[in-house]
């Protein structure tokens, strides 16, 4: 990871009213390819599951330029940014719904074949461990993928953020919580095309968020703190249009003061 950075979902709006819907921004095509080989990996153990072997099944492996971390209320902003990058900077996102997705498939598939009694019933306790082992494998998974991936970006949503006066700002989501955490905790490394630059940080507004896919189930709030992250306005996309790949990232971090040259 390079640095973080946030954009409002308002912002994604306004191109996507511009530009239309790209085609690109439908399902992923190798969803169901994941799927057919985690049946066929889980029907080849007798019970015995080599974790790392697991988590290159599902999880996608390739060369990122951007990891977007997101509401899941906002999964299809989030698929449109993806192809805005993709077709307009030639820019590759991972979206961590991807690995969501994945999980929830993990976590049916081992319970169907783990966890079920006798009688057809599932067994609490065996669900409970299989929800466990998977969700270390995700958070594994995400670590990796924001520790990896040059560009972390975290999408505000105007539909689930709320300012309270009094109370700390804070995310009902673990995920965010815990993707953020990585993003703001991880150490910052220079793209080896920058050999002889230098980066500094500047405070940005740190906010609250409403998770609206948990509303109706168990909330816990947990802090939130995006306070170092350079927040990305339209002009920094537009300005990002006119260079292609990893220029266009250079273009950004400019732009955001995160370059700076020395004087030999």
């Amino acid at each position: 990871m390079f640095y973080p950075f946030t954009i409002k979902a308002d912002i994604i709006k306004q191109l996507r009213q511009e530009t239309g819907t790209y085609a690109s921004t439908g399902e992923d095509p190798e969803k169901y390819t994941r799927k057919v080989q985690l049946r066929q990996y889980l029907a080849s153990t007798n019970g015995l599951i080599d974790g790392k072997a697991l988590k290159e099944v599902l999880f996608p492996k390739g060369k990122y330029h951007i990891f977007l971390s997101h509401s899941h209320g906002d999964l299809q902003i989030a698929q449109y940014l993806k192809a805005w990058f993709n077709i307009n900077c030639g820019l590759k996102c991972f979206i961590d719904a991807d690995v969501w997705e994945n999980a929830y498939d993990l976590i049916k598939e081992l319970d169907n074949k783990y966890s079920k009694n006798t009688t057809g019933s599932y067994d609490y306790d065996r669900c409970t461990q299989t929800t466990a082992h998977v969700y270390s494998m995700l958070s594994m998974a995400l670590f990796e993928a924001i520790d990896e991936i040059e560009c972390p970006i975290f999408i505000e949503s105007s539909n689930s953020v709320t300012l309270e006066e009094g109370i700390k700002k804070s995310t009902l989501s673990p995920w965010i919580y815990e993707e953020v955490g990585y993003m703001g905790k991880l150490p910052h490394k220079i793209p080896s095309r920058f050999p002889r630059t230098q980066y500094f940080s500047v405070g940005a507004e740190s906010v609250m968020l409403n998770e609206a896919e948990v509303s109706d189930s168990l909330q816990m709030t947990h802090p939130l703190d995006v306070s170092k992250f350079k927040l990305i306005e339209k002009s920094d996309l537009t300005a990002m249009k006119g260079y292609n790949g990893e220029s266009s990232l250079n273009t950004l971090y400019k732009r955001k003061l995160l370059l700076k040259r020395r004087i030999f």
